[in-house]
């Protein structure tokens, strides 16, 4: 009987300690995780620290949970486990950037440990916040630049110069080749005749009768030549005035952005190829003074050439 009883209250007693054990409280757990540390029992306190921080922590108060961090990476380290130990000494600098190790509680090999991953640490954010800092300005870039409308100013005297001149301001290359290439061919066909009379006849123009015939000719051409370079001189005035705009909408380039933006690209931002351009960003420009181009017959000693030029 006496058996028994001694049994059973070696059973109670037993029963509880669990219990003491599974009603104990986290931060008892944490003192008592702390102490088996101390005591350099790496192993064991391993599991009692995990089970504090795994799979949700465990712990309401802070410093608790910076302790329990530090306290399993150490024991990461100090058993071996370099990636346990480096999750954990990350996982307590993100709650306190500033940490420290005390070399009276954590040996010489823990302490450079954590020091490294520190550095490492430290070095990784700071490339990652220059890489979010450079995607939000190139983002600010991209939005600039989609914001961005620019103009062209297209002067209106520019529709009466010759050789396609008002076509290419419109945009129209295709027709400024075609008038360019006819009215060149036309004006120096009459020109380069006119000049090979003038060498030869000087400008009074006395011709030997034999050769009368062939500078008759040649006269002929001469002005022909001339009609065609003022007819495709006409039908490239009318055409470029049917087509003419006074500003058009075109693409932006770098040399409108603000000079913080330029930066980004790493490059020297390119300089408009359309002086006149504008954005509506920007001040308007200031306004040139008025000029007007003319072309047509100049009277020289003894004759007539076709002139042209420009008058402010």
């Amino acid at each position: 009987m006496r058996a028994v009883s001694t049994a059973l209250g070696l059973l109670l007693w037993l029963w509880l300690g669990a219990a003491r054990v599974a009603l104990a409280t986290p931060a008892e757990d944490l003192e008592r995780a702390r102490q088996t540390f101390r005591a350099g029992d790496f192993q064991a306190a391993q599991p009692l620290l995990s089970f504090l921080l795994y799979p949700t922590p465990r712990l309401a108060r802070s410093d608790d949970l910076l302790e329990a961090h530090v306290l399993l990476g150490a024991c990461g380290f100090e058993t071996g486990d370099r990636v346990v130990a480096r999750r954990e000494f990350e996982q307590a600098l993100y709650l306190s950037a500033e940490l420290t190790l005390e070399r009276l509680l954590f040996s010489d090999g823990a302490v450079r440990f954590f020091e490294d991953t520190k550095a490492a640490l430290q070095e990784r954010q700071r490339r990652n916040a220059e890489k979010r800092a450079l995607a939000e300005e190139r983002d600010r870039l991209r939005k600039y630049r989609e914001s961005l409308i620019v103009y062209e100013v297209r002067p209106f005297y520019v529709n009466f110069v010759p050789f396609g001149a008002g076509q290419f301001q419109n945009g129209n290359r295709t027709r400024g080749l075609l008038f360019a290439t006819s009215q060149a061919a036309a004006f120096a066909a009459s020109a380069g005749i006119w000049i090979y009379l003038v060498n030869q006849y000087g400008f009074n123009g006395r011709v030997p009768t034999e050769e009368a015939e062939s500078a008759r000719l040649l006269q002929q051409l001469e002005i022909g030549a001339g009609a065609a370079f003022w007819a495709f001189y006409s039908w490239s005035v009318v055409d470029a005035l049917l087509h003419y705009k006074p500003r058009a909408q075109v693409e932006g380039d770098d040399s409108l952005l603000p000079e913080d933006l330029r930066k980004l690209d790493g490059r020297t931002p390119r300089r408009s190829t359309t002086p006149a351009a504008s954005a509506v960003r920007r001040a308007s420009p200031r306004r040139e003074p008025e000029k007007r181009s003319w072309f047509g017959p100049a009277p020289v000693p003894g004759g007539v050439v076709l002139g042209l030029g420009t008058e402010f």
